[in-house]
Formats: structure tokens, C-alpha cells, sequence
């Protein structure tokens, strides 16, 4: 497949986003330096690319860390003779107060909800207000919830989108970037861990999350406690793998047009280190921003440039699958158009965050 010419940016500026992307706690010289570029051109597109919208940064926290037991996946269809319009006025307010659900994007009749709760509980009691305001106005014709707890589940890709960018840009081998996929690794295992935390510490945790654009001296300026004791926490923070630093690029403004949530059934006959070298090599070749399995079912979501693109890449891993014989049965595939969606919530974590800190 030839490279997509994604948007206009120059090779430098790819280099850069890819850099900004791959390694987020870089510092500015530390980056000039690993790509081999004049400290002012590096200054120079860094500041363009924010400026224009093609990236931001994030603290995203790694709530499974804070005590939180499961997450969820929705794909919904809506009723074909209600309207996008109609339905986002009557339950727009409502997804957005509802503090599970961190991202929450719809197109034409179709939705795709994720959403992590502190426990089981917590996740019927948000799930059954929402089931009942889709009945009650008839916007719902199907909903699947596919339901992840922590405990038993592995997270591969967590909105990471460097192997993205890579599989476009080109600029590493492919395959740079994709994580273990050991499901016995530390790395992937999404054990729920209970934790304490100091008024202090719930101040700093809750500050990153909500102005991750901040210097460490603009913020602890604004949090009200000194520099020293501000970066001493953060850094206990991403030591600890409390939160994790990310930068989130703008899926229209590189000119993805689909995005496609896949939901796999793997093959319950079939060796565990195989199931894995399936799911190392689907990485690979799809790139999804977001990738979590538990035994027996997995959740990709993956942008793609075109519908041309889509189908190659989906023949691709379909075909492996089958070869392998790794699946049972064909995966249900979701496909949005980027250019189309209501973003009514896109990785927004603060309230979430809020919510949980109170009963730490």
C-alpha cells in the first residue's frame, strides 16, 4: 500500500508530531537531540503543531491504580427514524454529567460509549439510567455493553497513538512502538490496586488531570504549594504508574475519515501464546489506538485513512485470523465517518478523576 499523504505536513513536522507522540516526557532537548535536529526548527514546529490544533497534551490517569474495577465498551444503533439532532438535545446534559463515561462520540444512528466505573454497581446504576432515557424516547434499536473487569483483562493500547502515526509516517520499523503482549506482563495485566492519598496529593493528582498544558511552576503557583513539592509528586505519580503523560493528536486534522470498532471472540481451543501472537501481529498490522482483551473477547478501535484503507487492513487481519484459525466467528465491525461524528465527550477524565479522589 502506497504512504497516505496525511494533511500537509512536511517531513519535519512528521518527525516531530511522531517524536512528541512516542516519547511524551521528553524534554525539548532531549528530543532535538535524539532526532537529529537544530534546536530552533524543533522549537519552531513544536509550537506550529500546537498552535494548529494537531496535538495536545494529556495526564491520563490509570484509574484500575486508583481502585476502579471495570471498564466498558458500548457500541449502540439508534433508531433510524429519530434524528442525530433531536437525540443529542434530550441526552446530551445527561452524558455529560454522567462521570463514568469519559469518551462518548455518535454518527448518523450509530454511538460508541466507553466508560469506567469504581465497581460493578456503579457501572448497572449508570447503564440502566441511560438504557431507560433511550426507551423511553424510542432512540434505541440496538446496544451491545462488553464489559472489561480490570482483574481479568489486559489493556494493550490505551489511546496511544504513536504505532498509528508510525504505520503512516513511516519513520520507524514497522511494529515500533506496539507493546508487550504477554498477558502475564505487568505491563498489559490491569490489577486494581487501593491506594491512599493526602489532601495535597489528591490536589496535585486532580490539577494534572485538569491543566496538563501547565509548566510545574505555573501550576504549583496555582495549586498553591511550592515547585519542589509539586514535582515531587508528579514524578512519584508516573513512577508509581498513577497517571501516565500522553499526547492526543487530532484524528480529522491529519485526515483520518473512519474510525472502526472492532469486537473479536477468540478461539477458546486455542493456546493462550497463540491467541497472543495473534493479537501482537492484528496490532501490527491495524495499528488501533485503543486494545483490550480479557479471555475470550477483545475491543480494537482504529482510525483509518479512507474506506480503501479499511478494507485492505481488514481483509489483512481477517484473513491471518482465519489462517490462524485464532477467532470464532467473524468480528462485529462498527464503522463511524470522523469527518460526520458529534464528539459530545472525547478522553475527558476530570470528573471521573474528581469522583474517585473523594473516596480516597
Amino acid at each position: 500500500m502506497k504512504a497516505a499523504n496525511i494533511s500537509q505536513l512536511s517531513r519535519n513536522e512528521q518527525i516531530v508530531l511522531y517524536h512528541l507522540v512516542r516519547y511524551p516526557t521528553h524534554s525539548d532537548r532531549e528530543a532535538h537531540t535524539k532526532i537529529n535536529m537544530k534546536q530552533s526548527t524543533y522549537s519552531t514546529i513544536k509550537k506550529k503543531l500546537r498552535r494548529e490544533g494537531y496535538y495536545y497534551t494529556s495526564y491520563t490517569p490509570i484509574l484500575q491504580h486508583l481502585g476502579c474495577e471495570v471498564l466498558a465498551v458500548w457500541y449502540v444503533t439508534m433508531n433510524r427514524k429519530t434524528r442525530a439532532e433531536d437525540r443529542l438535545a434530550i441526552t446530551r446534559e445527561k452524558f455529560l454529567a454522567a462521570s463514568d463515561l469519559f469518551s462518548v462520540i455518535s454518527e448518523s444512528n450509530q454511538a460508541v460509549i466507553f466508560s469506567i466505573s469504581k465497581n460493578i454497581a456503579e457501572h448497572v446504576r449508570v447503564s440502566d439510567r441511560l438504557v431507560q432515557l433511550y426507551e423511553e424516547n424510542k432512540f434505541l434499536e440496538d446496544l451491545h455493553i462488553v464489559l472489561f473487569p480490570f482483574d481479568v483483562s489486559a489493556i494493550f493500547s490505551f489511546f496511544d497513538f504513536a504505532p498509528l502515526l508510525n504505520r503512516i509516517f513511516r519513520i520507524e520499523p514497522p511494529g515500533a512502538g506496539i507493546g508487550d503482549f504477554d498477558v502475564r506482563s505487568k505491563k498489559v495485566r490491569c490489577r486494581v490496586k487501593h491506594i491512599e492519598m493526602s489532601e495535597l496529593e489528591k490536589k496535585v493528582y486532580l490539577g494534572l488531570v485538569r491543566y496538563p498544558e501547565f509548566s510545574d511552576s505555573l501550576l504549583s503557583k496555582k495549586l498553591g504549594c511550592s515547585r519542589q513539592a509539586f514535582t515531587r509528586l508528579k514524578n512519584k505519580f508516573l513512577k508509581e504508574e498513577l497517571i501516565k503523560k500522553r499526547r492526543i493528536v487530532s484524528l480529522e486534522k491529519l485526515g483520518f475519515k473512519m474510525l472502526a470498532l472492532t469486537h473479536s471472540r477468540f478461539n477458546p481451543l486455542k493456546p493462550l501464546s497463540e491467541r497472543q501472537k495473534c493479537v501482537r501481529h492484528v496490532a501490527t498490522i491495524r495499528t488501533p489506538i485503543f486494545n483490550i482483551a480479557r479471555d475470550p473477547e477483545s475491543i480494537m478501535l482504529t482510525p483509518f485513512m479512507d474506506f480503501e484503507e479499511f478494507k485492505v487492513l481488514h481483509h489483512k487481519f481477517v484473513s491471518y485470523c482465519a489462517e490462524h484459525d485464532s477467532l470464532r466467528g467473524e468480528p462485529v465491525t462498527f464503522l463511524l465517518s470522523i469527518p460526520r461524528l458529534f464528539e459530545i465527550k472525547w478522553l475527558v477524565f476530570e470528573p471521573l478523576v474528581k469522583n474517585v479522589l473523594e473516596d480516597l
